[in-house]
Formats: structure tokens, C-alpha cells, sequence
């Protein structure tokens, strides 16, 4: 065979090819081939037809093939499908499978449609910013030329050439992958699992294992196998599952569990959705330490002191809400970063125990406290006429509830020196309240 020939062979080759694609493009189920066999040319490995017409008149079928919603990203989009869904619902007969899929595609295309018109209202209708909402991430267009680091995708794992190719970020959890990898993504964004999860895991590591995770990754199913190339299955000290590397690239971050049963702050090797979640969750104050581990306050000396200056800002509290001067001297907005602070005295954010840890805590709260207390006992005339004289020893020293070595009585809240009180078996105003009763009747 010439050359001349080899290339006419090929030329028809590939003229057949591009035949044969053709024709099944244009194929739709129910009409008849060549071969007088109705079988689609669209068939999968099930024995299912896949309807892939492309003709306005063919009903959209959502059981044949996956549903992708990353694509709607509009509420026009959205609502239409909604209708379409709507319709599909109302010619189903009775209790089946597939109007149940229908009502739960339902549900969320309408949940979609909230998410979507919820972001278009804080966004702002003339933002120019380009937003995908996919896996209830909000993905923006960027357009930056990232030089002093390199940029990974999050999705392929790949390095993202930020100087030719488009990338995306989720402005909530800063999730970030290729244009190409955006449909793709499988990670639901962070920012939904912590309004859900409103606690920490309290087990140390609760290691699953690769048999009941199916030995394949726990977030993108990726099979660890042998057949090919070794992929190492990495263990999430957070969790206990297993990731592929792409997912858990031995990033490390503080262990919740180990910090409230150990007090042990070393970081550990996490999943990436695991460090995110931490991440994100680290300034939310929802540990309450006296439920979890009351027995921390009696080893960790730091946090005890930290534990009574909160409870003593907590009394100042009533001070100042009813005085003029702090309240125009904003006083309790020294504590905006740590707005628990004067709401409860027991709960603590990872982050508190992490800057109780460092020493950083204990110079903070040390500070504002001082500074509460000077305006209450030397600054403001008002809240230092608030305070007590001790009714048993009498004397003149004022004292106040938040002072060492007091007691203030839980009936009527007089305050007295705890050696004071402790020579009387019950509180001396208590008494003279019921005995003026008594005489009332």
C-alpha cells in the first residue's frame, strides 16, 4: 500500500466516524434504525435508554441520566424547571419511585431557588462579579494574577495558572478549582455544615476504617486500589475516615476532642473539609467546659483565672447597664470580639481555649477587667454608690460582689466578708425582711 492509498483509507475512516456520531445525535428512541432494531444507540450498561434528543418537544427525563443544578443558576432558570418538575409530578399515577424522586427534586430546585435569590439580594443587583452557586458554594470569577505563590485546585489537586486560566473562589469557605473542575465539585460548602453541626466531634479520632468506607475515599469515592498506581489512603484525626490525597493533603490543625479531654493543643494531620469546618468554626462559642470537663478548671490554672474574671465582667455587667457614663463611654463594646463574654461565663470557643493556651487570653480579659473595675470603684460616683458595707462587722470599706473574699447572699443580694458570713448561720438582712413581714400581718 502507497502512502497515497494509507491516507485515502484514513480519510474514510474518518469520514464513516463522523457519520456514525451524526446519526446518533439525531437518533431518538422509538423512531426505527437501519437494522429494523428499536434498541437506542444511547444504551447504558443497565439495559436503560438514555432520551438524548435535543427537540423542544421531548419531555426532560430525570431518571435516565443525572440532574445537574449547577446549571440553573438563575431564578428564571430555576422556576421554569420548577414548572417543568411540577407538571411531571401531576401525570404520575398514585405511589411510585419516580414521583417520589420528583418531589424530592422538587424540594430542591425550590431550595435552590431561595439560596440564588438570597445571594442576588446581598450581592446587589448591579454587582459585576460573576457568581456560580454550585454544592451551595458561591463560586466568583477571579480575575487576579496570583505571583507570589502557587495555586492549587482544590478539585483535581492540580496547579491553577492564574496568568491563562479562569479559576474560581467560594467567597464563604475560599474553596477553589479550574472552570473546567467547577461542575465537577462534590464538597458541600463548609459554611452549611457549621450552621448544622452546632458541636465539635467528642470522640479522639473515632477511626471507621477502609472496609466500611468501601475502600474508597469518604468525600470524592475515588477507589484505593493497587491495579494501577499506589494511592495512599490518609487518615482525618478529626473525623476518623479516609481521604485520598488530593482530598487530605496532610494538612494539620488542634484536635477539638483532644483539647477537652487532654488539654493536648499539638496539631494533627486533617481532611481539607475537615480544616475548613475547624477553621470556620473556631470563633463560635459552643463548648460549654463546665458540662463537657469541669475538672479542666482544677489542672489548668490560666483558665480558672480566666473562668472567675469572666464571671466577675458578667456582675459588672449590671453596673453598667444602668449607668449613664458607661453606656456613653461604651464600656461593654470593649468585648465586641468576644461578645459571649458578657452573655455567659461558660461557654468558650475553640479559639478561647486555644489563646488561653498561648497566654494571649489571660493578657486580654486581664486588661478589660482592670478597667471595669477602676471606673466602678474609683471613675463613676454612680456605680461606686452601688456597692455594700458589711452589716456584721460594720465596717466602712465598701465592697462589692466582684471583690475577693466575699459573699453576696442569693435571696437578697446583700454582700459581707466571707469571714463574716461564716460566723452567722444565715444572711442578717434575710432575717430582718421576715421578721418586718411578720409584723406587717
Amino acid at each position: 500500500m502507497t502512502i497515497y492509498q494509507m491516507v485515502d483509507f484514513l480519510k474514510d475512516r474518518l469520514n464513516e466516524g463522523l457519520g456514525w456520531i451524526s446519526g446518533a445525535l439525531q437518533y431518538s428512541p422509538g423512531k426505527m434504525d437501519d437494522s429494523g432494531d428499536k434498541e437506542s444507540l444511547w444504551s447504558s450498561e443497565d439495559g436503560k435508554s438514555h432520551d438524548m434528543s435535543l427537540t423542544d418537544e421531548a419531555e426532560e427525563n430525570y431518571f435516565s441520566f443525572p440532574i445537574d443544578d449547577s446549571l440553573l443558576q438563575t431564578p428564571d432558570e430555576i422556576e421554569d424547571a420548577i414548572e417543568r418538575v411540577k407538571a411531571l409530578v401531576l401525570e404520575t399515577e398514585g405511589v411510585s419511585e419516580e414521583r417520589r424522586k420528583l418531589v424530592q427534586r422538587l424540594i430542591s430546585l425550590r431550595l435552590r431557588l431561595q439560596d440564588v435569590k438570597e445571594i442576588q439580594e446581598e450581592r446587589g443587583e448591579n454587582s459585576s462579579e460573576e457568581l456560580r452557586i454550585i454544592n451551595h458554594h458561591q463560586f466568583i470569577h477571579q480575575n487576579q494574577i496570583v505571583h507570589r505563590s502557587p495555586q492549587y485546585c482544590d478539585r483535581c489537586g492540580g496547579i491553577i495558572w492564574t496568568v491563562v486560566q479562569h479559576w474560581y473562589r467560594c467567597k464563604a469557605c475560599l474553596f477553589q478549582c479550574h472552570s473546567k473542575c467547577l461542575n465537577n465539585v462534590i464538597r458541600t460548602c463548609v459554611i452549611l455544615t457549621v450552621g448544622i453541626d452546632t458541636e465539635y466531634i467528642a470522640q479522639i479520632c473515632p477511626e471507621v476504617g477502609l472496609p466500611d468506607q468501601n475502600f474508597t475515599c469518604f468525600e470524592c469515592k475515588t477507589r484505593f486500589t493497587l491495579k494501577n498506581s499506589w494511592m495512599e489512603p490518609r487518615i482525618c484525626n478529626y473525623n476518623g475516615r479516609y481521604f485520598c490525597p488530593i482530598c487530605h493533603k496532610n494538612n494539620s490543625h488542634s484536635i477539638p476532642a483532644r483539647i477537652l479531654h487532654n488539654w493536648d493543643f499539638e496539631e494533627k494531620p486533617v481532611s481539607e473539609g475537615s480544616r475548613q469546618f475547624l477553621i470556620l468554626m473556631a470563633r463560635k462559642p459552643n463548648i460549654n467546659l463546665d458540662r463537657v470537663n469541669p475538672k479542666l478548671f482544677s489542672f489548668v490554672e490560666d483558665l480558672n483565672i480566666v473562668k472567675r474574671y469572666r464571671e466577675d465582667i458578667i456582675i459588672m455587667k449590671d453596673f453598667f447597664m444602668t449607668c449613664r457614663d458607661a453606656v456613653a463611654q461604651k464600656l461593654l463594646r470593649r468585648l465586641d470580639e468576644k461578645q459571649h463574654f458578657v452573655e455567659s461565663s461558660c461557654m468558650y470557643s475553640l479559639q478561647d481555649l486555644i489563646d488561653i493556651n498561648n497566654g494571649t487570653m489571660l493578657k486580654f480579659i486581664e486588661k478589660i477587667h482592670d478597667a471595669f473595675e477602676r471606673h466602678i470603684k474609683e471613675t463613676c460616683q454612680i456605680c461606686k454608690g452601688k456597692g455594700f458595707i458589711c452589716e456584721i462587722c460594720e465596717n466602712e470599706q465598701v465592697i462589692f460582689p466582684f471583690d475577693s473574699a466575699t459573699h453576696q447572699c442569693s435571696s437578697c443580694h446583700a454582700v459581707f466578708h466571707n469571714i463574716c458570713f461564716a460566723k452567722r448561720e444565715s444572711c442578717p438582712k434575710c432575717l430582718r425582711k421576715s421578721r418586718r413581714a411578720l409584723n406587717v400581718l
